[in-house]
């Protein structure tokens, strides 16, 4: 039997239900089986969401004129990429939990939108490569034990009350350090030094 002939019309001694070899994919969702030696032109059910490939086993219904393939069998190759694929949205809802584990993780969007009540992460290590970050809220708390922070430009503006405690300051700058404001106090304990080549006061 030649398995390039053409599709024919379908016999009514066709079994309901077959178990077949998928030969093609057609490019119009449709899916080229191979049911006891002979080619048919089948149609995916909405509900076969598993992509078939080439040799995997598939079951396949007949509903009138129509065949349907309703879900893969056997996969020909388990160890290739299995794809999960539908016609338009596709929503996954749990009335408890969903829960997806996995040794890697890969999610790819042109845009993608998180709405979370309240989230925790734990892990690692986290790394991200943004052109632009933008960050909304009314409280922020961050607590490390080493921080390092540079960049070419920061601007830092608080409308209100800045404080700063720590054990030791220091802050150097190449060029040029200006404090001004209505009022500047400067007081210290034991000591107040100011050194420089030249010194103006007033």
């Amino acid at each position: 039997m030649n398995h390039a002939e053409k599709t024919v019309a379908i016999p009514l001694d066709l079994p309901l239900q077959a178990e077949g070899q998928v030969l093609a994919l057609d490019t119009d969702y449709g899916v080229q089986v191979l049911i006891d030696g002979r080619r048919w032109h089948c149609q995916r059910a909405a509900s076969c969401l598993l992509s078939p490939q080439v040799d995997d086993r598939v079951l396949v219904s007949r509903a009138g004129e129509q065949l349907w393939l309703l879900a893969v069998l056997v996969r020909a190759q388990p160890e290739q990429t299995a794809e999960l694929h539908c016609e338009g949205k596709l929503t996954l809802s749990s009335s408890q939990s969903l829960s997806l584990r996995s040794p890697q993780f890969q999610l790819e969007a042109e845009h993608g939108d998180c709405q979370v009540t309240e989230m925790s992460y734990r892990g690692e290590k986290v790394s991200a490569w943004v052109t632009l970050s933008r960050v909304f809220g009314k409280r922020c708390e961050s607590l490390w034990e080493s921080l390092s922070q540079i960049s070419h430009h920061l601007l830092r503006r608080t409308t209100h009350t800045e404080q700063v405690r720590a054990g030791q300051l220091d802050i150097k700058t190449s060029q040029l350090t200006r404090l001004h404001a209505p009022t500047t106090l400067i007081s210290s304990e034991s000591l107040t030094r100011v050194d420089g080549k030249q010194i103006h006061m007033g």
